[in-house]
């Protein structure tokens, strides 16, 4: 652009102006060498060295102007100052080096030849005015442009960071790069998720560390093997789960994977030559132990089922109870005397009331057939619902050896929501805490009213083992859970909070009249993606 422009001025300043001045020559010069410099870059694609002759050029064309304005006290001095900052749109420093300590060879040049040299141009004093000012508003501009540069950098890091940790958590292997000085480096893969932690950069080898003590020896010699014989090893290990350390408070928790060693490749003069790129894959006996299983029913969870099973054998003892008083009021009714055949219809009918409320807690467990479920919206006590709940399933949690702590308060306003829908969301959700917390925890139910809902938490505490309660492996019971809670009025969603793992929370509206806020999904509404964190 600027040749063009300097092939155009040059003819009209002969046939109008004559002869150029000196320093107009300079300028045009300067302009017209902008074109090889172009043409360079187009066949090379060298950008570091053409931004250098570019800040070069400028440089040169500012110090002969300096020259016949005046040396040291010209104007165009301060225009020296701008090159360097050209010279910033490389990506290698020592351009910005050279052409900074050219401007400063060509400043002391200006000021120690300005005496011998006579001034050729004589211009107005506020021409230096208007030259500071151009400079300042060009190195503004240059500025601008450095700025802009660095933000997109960040934005296309960012963007790049962004996939990288999408491949990561979509991957089931975790790549790993152990350097010469024992240091270990993540390149890739779901590490917090499977491993429960977060390893530091500065970590160093976290993996033996972790190694259980009998698989230690056979990695220590295969990794020497590796490194001599360039040869790739793959071994099967266990390693511990979870943030805690050997020696902390916790269980060790251990599982068994498939390490592969790869000698890095690596140039002969590489510093790095030595390293050793680890793979770890989950073995495929532990990855079918830690597929979640797929349900006979999408409504339930196997405890769910076993719970419909322990109530129906209570309610068939009980009927069998009614049975049996019924054939000896047949038999011996004649010979009974009056209080003791009011004595048997007590027990006649506490037996009768017992089994109904069994039948009541079956029925309620059966999972409506689509299309035929009738909505019936009531009000209910969470509280009570609650306590339902905890009766229902304490035999399953004392058979797991699990606590229940249901500590729901006593004043909570009654809900309006569907009273069977509601009751079943809370029995799949207590049962499948009580399956998946282990021997030995502790499941807390806590209540928070508000103005306008309640809150019933659920929170998984005292667990045996190293890793804190989550709800990654139970997704397909939670979704379902949130169906039910949904078409019933309320909300369920999985709260992640620092050290504690993860909660359940039910939020329930509190309404007068009959309604439902309108939803459609079923999907539990998370405030963490699902994932295994510790």
């Amino acid at each position: 652009m600027s040749g063009t422009v300097a092939l155009f001025i040059l003819p009209l300043h002969l046939a109008l102006a004559g002869p150029p001045h000196v320093a107009t020559i300079l300028v045009l010069a300067w302009m017209l060498s902008q074109w090889p410099i172009a043409h360079f870059l187009s066949r090379t694609g060298a950008m570091n060295v053409t931004i250098a002759l570019s800040s070069g050029l400028f440089a040169s064309l500012v110090a002969a102007v300096c020259l016949m304005t005046g040396g040291d006290s010209s104007f165009a001095l301060l225009w020296l100052l701008i090159p360097p900052v050209e010279a910033a749109f490389a990506t290698n420093r020592k351009v910005t080096i050279g052409v900074s300590l050219y401007c400063c060879a060509l400043f002391a040049a200006v000021t120690l030849l300005s005496a011998g040299i006579p001034q050729s141009m004589t211009l107005p004093p506020e021409a230096g005015l208007f030259a500071s000012i151009a400079a300042f508003l060009y190195t503004g501009m240059l500025a601008s442009r450095i700025s802009l540069d660095r933000h997109r950098a960040s934005a296309e890091v960012l963007k790049s960071g962004t996939k990288l940790d999408r491949v990561s958590n979509t991957v089931c292997e975790v790549l790993l790069e152990l350097d010469t000085d024992g240091r270990l480096s993540v390149l890739g893969g779901p590490v917090r998720r499977i491993f429960g932690l977060e390893p530091s950069i500065s970590d160093e080898d976290w993996v033996f560390q972790r190694l259980n003590v009998a698989d230690r020896p056979t990695y220590l010699s295969s990794l020497a093997d590796v490194r001599e014989s360039r040869e790739d090893v793959l071994l099967d290990v266990r390693l511990r789960l979870g943030s805690n350390k050997p020696g902390e408070t916790g269980q060790a928790e251990y599982s068994r994977f498939q390490l592969r060693l790869r000698a890095a490749q690596a140039r002969p003069d590489d510093a790095r030559r030595g390293s050793v790129i680890m793979a770890l894959r989950e073995s495929e006996e532990q990855a079918a132990e830690n597929t979640p299983k797929q349900q006979a029913h999408p409504a339930a969870s196997s405890a769910h089922w076993s719970l419909i099973e322990e109530a129906g054998a209570r309610a068939r003892e009980q009927v069998s109870a009614i049975v049996d008083l019924a054939a000896l009021v047949e038999h011996e009714g004649k010979s009974l005397s009056e209080g003791s055949l009011h004595q048997t219809a007590q027990r006649i009918r506490s037996a009768g009331d017992r089994s109904a409320r069994s039948l009541n807690a079956l029925l309620e467990l059966v999972p409506a057939a689509d299309g035929h479920a009738q909505s019936e919206f009531c009000k209910v006590d969470v509280a009570d619902c609650l306590a339902h709940s905890s009766n229902l399933i304490g035999p399953l949690a004392d058979r797991l050896k699990v606590s229940l702590d249901m500590a729901a308060a006593a004043d909570l306003p009654a809900v309006l929501v569907e009273r069977k829908k509601f009751r079943q969301s809370l029995h799949l959700i207590l049962s499948e805490c009580v399956e998946t917390a282990g021997a030995g925890a502790v499941i807390r139910a806590e209540t928070v009213s508000g103005a306008s809902c309640i809150e019933l938490v659920m929170t998984v505490c005292n667990r045996q083992s190293s890793l804190n309660w989550t709800a990654g492996k139970s997704k397909p019971v939670f979704e379902n859970a949130a169906r039910l809670l949904n078409e019933a009025g309320a909300d369920l969603s999985i709260r992640s909070s620092l050290g504690s793992g993860e909660r359940v929370v039910i939020v329930i509206p509190v309404r007068a009249e009959k309604g439902r806020p309108a939803r459609s999904t079923g999907a539990v509404d998370s405030s963490t993606p699902w994932a295994e964190s510790a």
